[in-house]
């Protein structure tokens, strides 16, 4: 299964990751994304900041680098916050490559995965409130080869 073709036009509507480089250099550098976020812009959730807490804003930005959880406890928390954010329209997840593997979020080269598609398709189907895109960002490569694999569903 894959992203609903009725929604495809909405993966380049909601993406801000182009507005803000210090994403993309942050994670080629190993560093959070949290320091890239300032006092002013765009409102977000960050986790693994905000994870403890009901952040409910239009764009969720998850780290799992530097999120400290198990994949069970993950895809709970992420379950809870799509079904619980009417407000939620946006997903970005990034990790290294072993991270998001690990996660079942992406193949161990960075692949798109057809089971997380399938996954995001299944939990689009019970919102009232429309889809919500989740994008992935994944760091695959070492030292100057080091490169960002993007993937998108809805």
């Amino acid at each position: 299964m894959f992203s609903n073709e009725e929604h495809l036009h909405m993966i380049q509507e909601s993406s801000g990751w182009d507005q803000f480089p210090c994403f993309e250099d942050a994670l080629l550098t190993d560093r959070p994304l949290e320091e890239c976020f300032g006092n002013n812009g765009i409102p977000v959730c960050y986790w693994p900041r905000d994870l403890g807490y009901d952040c409910c804003n239009h764009w969720l930005i998850i780290d799992l680098d530097f999120l400290n959880i198990n994949p069970r406890e993950f895809f709970s928390r992420f379950q809870e916050a799509i079904r619980n954010c009417d407000n939620l329209r946006m997903i970005t997840i990034c990790g290294s490559a072993d991270k998001m593997s690990y996660f079942g979020l992406t193949g161990t080269k960075g692949r798109n995965s057809s089971k997380f598609a399938s996954y995001i398709v299944g939990i689009n189907s019970m919102r009232n409130v429309g889809p919500v895109v989740v994008e992935t960002k994944t760091v695959l490569g070492r030292g100057p080869t080091k490169e960002i694999i993007h993937h998108n569903y809805v």
